[in-house]
Formats: C-alpha cells, sequence, structure tokens
C-alpha cells in the first residue's frame, strides 16, 4: 500500500506540474504576427530657423511597438537636417507623432521622397505608408547619372553634413574635388572607347564609377579619400564582382589601389604606382585594365585598343586631379575635364573640352532632377522600320 500510496503521490505531483506548466504556458503571449519589424530613416530637412536645434523629437507614444534605432549610423543632427531611425511593425499603415518647431521643419523624407504632414500645435503627424523592407538612405547625398554599361554616383561633400571618420579635423575638400574630375574623366573613357555600348550590348554588367561618402550614411565609413571603377556582374551572374580602391593623398594624387573581390573568398591585395589590376567579367575575360602610374596618374585600356591615359589638368609639376582632369587617347583629341558641384543651388556643373553639362539634383536628396530620357516618339512621328 505505501508503494501505491508513493506512486499516487507522485503521479499527483506530476500531474499538478503539467497543469501549472499548462496553465504558465497560456499565460504567455504568443506572437501573432511573424513579420519581422522593418527599419527607416525619417529626414527632417530644416527651414533654416534655429538650425543649431534638433527639427524634430519622435513621441514614442504615437506607436506602442515602435522603438528607436538610437544608432549614430542612422541617426544624425546637423545644420541642415535631424534624422531620425526607427524601428516599425512591417505593412502597417501608421501615424507618428514627433515634437517640433514649427517653423523649423521644412520638409520630411523617407528615402527620396517627401511625405505628407501636418502640424498640430507643437507637434508634427507623420502619416507612415506600409513599408515591406527597410527604408534607410535618407542619410545618403549622391547623384546617380546612369548611362549604357555604366552608373556613375557622385556624392556631394557638403562640410556641414560632415560624420564619421570626416565629422573632425581637416575636410577632405581637395581630394573630393580629385575624386570628381577623375569620375567623370573614367566616364569619358567609358563613352569615347565603346566600353559602356559593348557591356550594355552583351548583357555583362554594369561599371559603376563612384567617389567617396563624407555624410557616414547608413554607417558607410568610406575612409581615407577614394573613387572607383568597378564592374558589377549581371544579378543571378554568381559572386565575383572584383571593387578596386583607388585612393587619393593631400596632393591630390593616386596612391594605390585596394582590390577586394566579392563573394568568392578571395583576399584583397594592393597594386601599388606600376602595377596594373585588370577587370574581368564573368566569364573571366579580360575586360579592362587600371594602371596608376609613377606620377599619380592613372592609365585605363580596353584589350585590343590603345591605352589612353588621365592625367591632371594643370602642366605644373606635381600638380593634382584637384585642378581638373585631361583624357589622353592616342589618334584622338586630348578631352579637358573640369567638374563643379554647386550643392547650395543643387546644380553639377560638367566640362568636357566645349560641351558644358548641366546636372540638376535636389539639394536636400541629391535626386537627379534633369531630364535623363528622350521622350517616346509620338504615334504621329513613328515611322515603319520596313516599307
Amino acid at each position: 500500500m505505501r508503494t501505491t500510496r508513493s506512486t499516487y503521490s507522485v503521479n499527483a505531483l506530476i500531474g499538478l506540474a503539467l497543469a501549472m506548466a499548462t496553465v504558465a504556458t497560456a499565460a504567455e503571449p504568443q506572437p501573432w504576427n511573424d513579420d519581422e519589424p522593418v527599419k527607416a530613416v525619417f529626414k527632417f530637412v530644416k527651414t533654416g530657423v534655429r538650425p543649431e536645434q534638433p527639427a524634430a523629437r519622435w513621441l514614442p507614444a504615437s506607436c506602442a511597438v515602435c522603438t528607436a534605432l538610437d544608432n549614430p549610423a542612422y541617426d544624425r543632427e546637423n545644420p541642415l537636417e535631424t534624422l531620425i531611425a526607427l524601428t516599425l511593425p512591417r505593412r502597417r499603415s501608421l501615424e507618428l507623432r514627433f515634437k517640433v518647431d514649427p517653423e523649423s521643419v521644412k520638409r520630411v523624407l523617407l528615402q527620396t521622397s517627401d511625405l505628407a504632414f501636418r502640424i498640430e500645435g507643437n507637434e508634427l503627424v507623420l502619416p507612415v505608408p506600409p513599408l515591406w523592407s527597410d527604408a534607410l538612405f535618407a542619410g545618403e547625398m549622391s547623384t546617380h547619372i546612369v548611362e549604357p554599361g555604366m552608373v556613375l554616383r557622385f556624392e556631394h561633400a557638403n562640410p556641414l553634413r560632415r560624420g564619421g571618420k570626416y565629422a573632425s579635423g581637416n575636410f577632405p575638400a581637395l581630394e573630393r574635388r580629385a575624386a570628381d574630375n577623375i569620375e567623370f574623366a573614367q566616364r569619358e573613357f567609358i563613352r569615347s572607347s565603346g566600353l559602356g555600348r559593348h557591356l550594355e550590348q552583351n548583357g555583362l554588367g554594369q561599371i559603376m564609377v563612384m567617389g567617396f561618402d563624407t555624410n557616414y550614411p547608413f554607417g558607410h565609413t568610406d575612409f581615407p579619400p577614394h573613387f572607383h571603377m568597378h564592374l558589377r556582374w549581371p544579378a543571378g551572374a554568381g559572386a565575383g564582382t572584383q571593387i578596386g580602391h583607388f585612393y587619393i593623398d593631400s596632393d591630390g594624387l593616386v596612391t594605390r589601389n585596394v582590390v577586394g573581390w566579392v563573394g568568392v573568398g578571395a583576399s584583397e591585395k594592393v597594386f601599388a604606382r606600376g602595377e596594373t589590376f585588370t577587370t574581368r567579367d564573368m566569364q573571366g575575360r579580360a575586360t579592362y585594365a587600371h594602371t596608376i602610374t609613377p606620377e599619380g596618374w592613372l592609365r585605363i585600356e580596353r584589350p585590343g585598343h590603345p591605352a589612353c591615359l588621365i592625367r591632371p589638368l594643370s602642366a605644373a609639376e606635381g600638380a593634382g586631379f584637384h585642378t581638373g582632369a585631361a583624357l589622353e587617347c592616342p589618334g584622338r583629341e586630348t578631352v579637358a575635364i573640369r567638374v563643379e558641384d554647386n550643392m547650395a543651388q543643387g546644380a553639377l556643373y560638367v566640362t568636357s573640352n566645349r560641351v558644358e553639362e548641366v546636372f540638376r539634383y535636389d539639394p536636400d536628396t541629391g535626386r537627379l532632377l534633369s531630364p535623363a530620357a528622350a521622350p517616346r516618339v509620338s504615334e504621329s512621328a513613328y515611322r515603319p522600320a520596313a516599307y
């Protein structure tokens, strides 16, 4: 009997434990929405009234399931704008509230687009559309110029937006001007050599021509000053993009090229002056090659074509690319290139010999405003391909 009573006692204890576990489990809230939250950065552009103060402060009571990201890679405060990063529930229509000085906010931006808002007293009410993915690019400040086989990403280096490793010390204005001129000299080579058309027509991807950010967008350090010209393979072609970083010194000259390979597990390699790095397509074929000359200039070559030289525009000994850039190709007229970025107007002026281009952009986002494509031919002007 003792054994039986003992057995009953043990069984009772087990039953009680199971019952308690069931109650505890039932008491714990189960997730009713398995969607992961999204991250979003909102840019509050200042009017210029009291620029030393934040333009807005988020009111958490307006969204119980939202949280502040509190990440210096995304949150930002400068005389031109306040950036606030939040996590939001995915695919939900929200109205967020922010404490503001109504006279201080000119625009509210998500990515590079305006969000409509209303002011109620000293609060700004911001309707937010359902977001399917992270929206973190409001902190970026660049203009994209898209052409056959190439995208030129031009970063606007405003000292008022400086951040990251450029937040203090000497601002790299000279190096940035050197990168500006070299970027457009490389664009001129891509166009005049037929390289861009070759890539476009054969589905080999696009060349990314870029400089460097000075405002630390989404934690992009981009230090020290440099520029790029790398080939991005087509989507679905597999990993293998080779990304060169051509570093610029305080004289506005090129010192070295540090190359990394994306997705193939290879270690980065440094190419010094006098050494050649060849960019290859997805089939391993040589597409173009860069050589930094002993002077700190740049030589670019397509297989089967004469090599071209990009040198500083000034003929003075030791002059850097901040003076401009000249593209010299055998048998062709030398192209003198000068780039001026008027960040207050939102206008990028590019002179290539007698051609003067103007790229208008939104001075708060960098988004290109100039027309980028010709209008479609209307039906009234349509000509059949054959008669």
